[in-house]
Order: structure tokens, then C-alpha cells, then sequence
């Protein structure tokens, strides 16, 4: 039987970038390193880091919590102003196509870089969650997001990099500088954290954010000269719906348990004054 006879599979190069710069940024040239990443991310903190904790008790981390934090919020500041200046010199949903000019594709491709090194580094939220025994925050909304916006934001880099990605990392950051100084205050205790007004507007804020995400990124590629293969449109567009679904049903179940709470004390606080 001739070799050209039978079914054909398509060849795969998962190490081949869309543009050989790529290569030379940190924990790019392959998918080695950020698979390894991930998986130890989840092992430890499914695993590991659990059945470590056991007999132990939380640790406080104040001083380590407040200096990530303030590394975060700072980190997500300037890249909040690195994006929003793109976005002012080359408009919401631009037109030409960016990625083709030499003298942009460098500035792209590292932008969006280091909108994935703040992924890979907020992978530490959770394992700082497992050291001071806050299993309850350590959801699959929380585990799914932390590991496809990394696994993500690599793979976008890797195979289809364009700079439709600074209205996602513009928006995602700024929500970031609120989350973390949040967070960061919290770590002072609870006579700090009561005074934190914006806590219960943060969930609101996601929602809005992937509702403008998904209207912006249908624009954006219905208007680009360059827009992205189906496959990227579908995952992208896919997964910021599946984000918008997840935060909704979070946010409706926060705030469900908060009314039913304040419902009961109201109804405690009736009884007590009758009896």
C-alpha cells in the first residue's frame, strides 16, 4: 500500500512561536517550564501544602502579606498606565494591525509578557491561602482562574500575540490595584479591615469587567486587519463568559448567605426584645 494512502494528522510544533522574538523572553521558548509551574501549583496546593498544614497552626504572614501586596499593587499600577497610554496612542479597537510592524512587535510582545509574570506571581495567593488555613477561599473558581488566566495568557503569547490583549490587561490590572490593596490592609487585622469601604463593590467590579471584555474583544476583532483564527476568538470569548458565570453565581451566593445572615439576626434580635 502506497505511504500517501490512509488518514493524514496535522503536525505539531508546540515549541514554535507565531514570532521568533517570543522565544527569548522568560518561559517561553517551550511549554516545559509553565506546565512544570502549574503542576506544582496545584499539587502542592490540592496535596501538599494541605496535608503539611494538618497539625500545624495558621501562620500570621502579616509582614510577608503586606509586602506581596504592596509589590502587587504597585506592579499592577504601572501596568494599568503602561496600557491605558497604548490604548490612548492607538485607540480602543484599532484597525491596522500592530503585530506586523517591527518597530511595534517588541514593544507588544513584552507588554504582554509582563501582563503573564503577574499570572505566574498571583499563583502565590493560594499558597499563601493554604498557609494560613483559609481552605474555604481555595474554590474552583479560585483554582480555575489562577490557572487558565496563566496557562492563558502563555499560550496567547506563544501562538497568537496581538494588542487586543491591553484592554484585558488594562481593566484586569485596575481591578487588581483595588483586590490587592484590599488584601494588603486586611492583613493589619479587623480593626483595619471594617474600615475598607470597597470590599463589597470588588465582585460588581469583575462582573462589569468581563461584560466590557467581551464587547470590547468582538469589536476588536471584527474591526482588526489581523484578527485572531476562530479557534482563538471562540477560546477567548468562551472562557470570559464561563469567568462572567462563575464571579455571578459567586456573587449571587455571597450575597444570598449575607441577607439570610442579616435576615436571621433581625428575627433573633425581635425575639429576644418579646421575650
Amino acid at each position: 500500500m502506497s505511504a500517501d494512502v490512509g488518514i493524514r494528522f496535522p503536525v505539531w510544533d508546540l515549541s514554535k512561536s507565531q514570532y521568533e522574538e517570543t522565544d527569548f523572553l522568560p518561559l517561553m521558548s517551550t511549554p516545559g517550564p509553565v506546565m512544570v509551574i502549574l503542576a506544582v501549583y496545584l499539587l502542592y496546593v490540592l496535596k501538599i501544602g494541605p496535608a503539611l498544614m494538618v497539625k500545624r497552626e495558621p501562620y500570621k504572614l502579616t509582614t510577608v502579606l503586606l509586602l506581596y501586596n504592596a509589590i502587587q499593587v504597585a506592579y499592577s499600577i504601572y501596568l494599568v498606565q503602561k496600557y491605558f497610554r497604548h490604548l490612548l496612542q492607538h485607540g480602543l479597537v484599532p484597525k491596522t494591525c500592530f503585530i506586523n510592524q517591527e518597530s511595534e512587535r517588541n514593544e507588544i510582545l513584552f507588554s504582554i509578557w509582563l501582563y503573564f509574570a503577574a499570572k505566574v506571581s498571583e499563583l502565590l495567593d493560594t499558597v499563601f491561602f493554604v498557609l494560613r488555613k483559609k481552605d474555604n477561599q481555595i474554590t474552583f473558581l479560585h483554582l480555575y482562574h489562577h490557572s487558565i488566566m496563566m496557562i492563558g495568557t502563555w499560550a496567547y503569547l506563544k501562538y497568537w500575540p496581538s494588542d487586543t490583549l491591553f484592554f484585558i490587561g488594562f481593566l484586569n490590572s485596575l481591578v487588581h490595584v483595588f483586590m490587592y490593596t484590599y488584601y494588603g490592609l486586611s492583613a493589619l487585622g479587623p480593626r483595619v479591615a471594617k474600615y475598607i469601604f470597597w470590599k463589597k463593590y470588588m465582585t460588581k467590579f469583575q462582573l462589569v469587567q468581563f461584560v466590557c471584555i467581551i464587547i470590547h474583544y468582538i469589536a476588536a476583532v471584527r474591526n482588526s486587519e489581523c484578527p485572531p483564527s476562530s479557534g482563538v476568538a471562540t477560546f477567548i470569548g468562551t472562557n470570559t463568559a464561563f469567568f462572567l458565570i462563575l464571579f455571578l453565581h459567586f456573587y449571587r451566593q455571597s450575597y444570598n448567605r449575607r441577607k439570610n445572615i442579616s435576615n436571621e439576626n433581625v428575627s433573633a434580635t425581635k425575639c429576644n426584645k418579646e421575650l
